[in-house]
């Protein structure tokens, strides 16, 4: 079994991970005051037309996929995850419900590799992080999004301030951790949740990231309530 550590050092083992506690990852995350309401709430921050093709990476058991096909009624969405598990949940819960309207596709995200501007928005949720080299992922994204196209990173950043680690171990060890394990049967995939937040890019860092990747109107929105110190909406546009 992986511990957290090893994870860290080898972030390809993290969609194995996720299958272990597929069939509980569900109810650990209704029970997360906001956690699909946040989804929503970053996809309208998009601010989408309605009939956009939008991929959704890193789409797990699909809530994003639902908030992402609930703003295109009249496009379509492309739903991406790397765990078998995670997906098929997908499968089984968002296609019956708009038939014709979303496909998924297991793959690596740091592999995937759709025609340059294939996508009108792309949306990613909690899946930056958790890649090996977010620099070649956004470099990436940027060519298979289309030129005026959007796109919104939904991810844990911190502030690199002694107040803003010591609120993410209270939240992260004090509240997820012994919360989410319980539910699911399983701590090691969220000691990684933790510690690799501390060691993703704080808000700026990811920012500037973006703006040198060659993303315009880059910018940082925190979520409600107490999430805003640690979860936020990332926006930003292809010119």
């Amino acid at each position: 079994m992986s511990s957290a550590g090893d994870l860290l050092r080898d972030k390809l083992q993290v969609p194995f991970e996720f299958n272990r506690i597929a069939g509980r990852y569900d109810l650990a995350t209704s029970l997360s005051q906001g956690y699909s309401s946040d989804l929503d709430l970053s996809v309208r921050r998009m601010r989408l037309k309605g009939d956009e093709y939008v991929a959704d990476l890193c789409c797990g058991t699909g809530k994003s996929t639902m908030a992402c096909l609930q703003a295109v009624p009249g496009g379509k969405v492309l739903g991406v995850d790397f765990s078998d598990e995670m997906l098929n949940r997908a499968v089984v819960h968002v296609l019956p419900q708009f038939p014709g309207r979303v496909v998924f596709r297991r793959q690596n995200i740091m592999d995937i590799d759709d025609p340059d501007g294939s996508f009108d928005a792309i949306f990613m949720a909690y899946g930056i992080r958790n890649m090996p080299d977010y620099g070649s992922v956004a470099s990436n994204l940027y060519r298979m999004l289309r030129p005026g196209g959007v796109i919104a990173f939904h991810e844990y950043s911190i502030e690199d301030t002694p107040a803003s680690r010591i609120y993410w171990h209270i939240l992260g060890y004090g509240l997820i951790l012994p919360v989410a394990g319980i539910l699911t049967g399983s701590t090691r995939i969220f000691r990684y949740l933790i510690r690799s937040v501390l060691d993703f890019l704080s808000p700026s860092e990811f920012i500037t990231l973006l703006k040198e990747t060659g993303f315009h109107d880059v910018q940082a929105v925190p979520l409600p309530g107490w999430r805003g110190p640690v979860l936020r909406t990332f926006l930003a546009r292809k010119p």
